[in-house]
């Protein structure tokens, strides 16, 4: 099911239930301006989605600070810090609105990414690469291990880690090329390094002891709601466990020419770090276009986009 706004809902039921008293709410509250109780409206649409398919809650009432935090390490993945913000402002506004006793945590306790003028530097540091594999593997966690070659080493989404299907890594062995569907509907697909080929065979080893078919998700599982658990899990993967693996003070640990690193680690920080990587090993052989090589390996197709990946301090005039 998709609403109005292209939301794509896996328990429209539920989802139309949670719209329902949010929207009551909504045309009820003569509170703050009318352009921000649309906006706040909006924010709130987007975590009934959230609540239906990954909690299949009922009642907005009942929301608790775990579907909170659970949100808002969804956000983190692919947000600004002034979005992630305004979002958890709406949803409060909402909450408090709906006559709830429970408490939502503040924002002082949800180690949110900085609000800043510029864009920080998001990739990890070559400890933190070296240490977070090690990590999910002493973990016990081969999916996140999985998730993490793939995010490092091809920069793929999260969304598109966890709707990898085995058949894909098939037919990039073939090709060699690893053709992604990615956000927006876009398509782009990714020239095979020995490197990459490697993993692509190493995965489809661990495929078929698994037991997986061509058409199953690698990590996911095939039933419904199943990517949304798995993104789920490894999203709550990263939040426990980064502290093994992350650098302490890293914002302090900037590289000359690059803008201040971010305090924390996100998935979408290993996107960022296979962007770096990949840009200085394109400008050894094809400098002039690094960055386009980037920007579609990324699936933006615009080179102004790869900028931010790059967190390269502007040249002074």
């Amino acid at each position: 099911m998709s609403d109005s706004n292209n939301i794509t809902v896996l328990n429209p039921g539920l989802y139309k239930n949670l719209l329902a008293q949010v929207e009551s709410i909504y045309r009820h509250s003569n509170e703050l301006s009318f352009k921000t109780r649309a906006r706040y409206y909006e924010a709130t649409k987007r975590f009934c989605k959230f609540l239906a398919d990954n909690f299949r809650l009922q009642n907005f009432k009942n929301v608790e600070d775990r579907h909170f935090k659970a949100y808002v390490e969804h956000l983190k993945e692919n947000n600004a810090a002034a979005t992630i913000q305004s979002d958890l402002s709406g949803i409060r506004y909402f909450h408090r609105k709906s006559g709830s006793k429970n408490r939502l945590s503040k924002n002082d306790k949800l180690s949110l990414p900085k609000r800043a003028t510029g864009v920080k530097d998001h990739s990890l540091l070559d400890k933190e690469i070296a240490r977070i594999r090690q990590v999910a593997i002493e973990k016990g966690r081969q999916d996140a291990v999985i998730g993490i070659d793939f995010a490092i080493e091809f920069g793929l989404r999260l969304e598109e880690i966890c709707t990898l299907r085995v058949e894909y890594l098939m037919s990039a062995l073939k090709t060699g090329q690893l053709v992604i569907k990615g956000k927006g509907g876009q398509t782009r697909a990714i020239d095979l390094s020995a490197k990459q080929r490697s993993i692509i065979t190493d995965n489809l080893n661990y495929a078929r002891c698994s037991g997986r078919y061509p058409r199953d998700y690698l990590i996911s599982g095939s039933e419904k709601g199943g990517v949304q658990r798995e993104k789920r899990s490894l999203q709550n993967w990263m939040s426990y466990n980064r502290k093994y693996f992350m650098v302490e003070n890293r914002e302090d640990l900037s590289e000359n020419g690059k803008k201040k690193r971010t305090e924390t680690i996100s998935w979408h920080s290993l996107r960022h770090t296979y962007a770096q990587r990949t840009y200085a090993e394109a400008l050894q052989e094809r400098p002039k276009k690094a960055r386009k090589i980037v920007s579609e390996n990324l699936g933006h197709h615009r080179t102004e986009v790869t900028r931010i990946y790059l967190a390269d301090k502007p040249k002074k005039k």
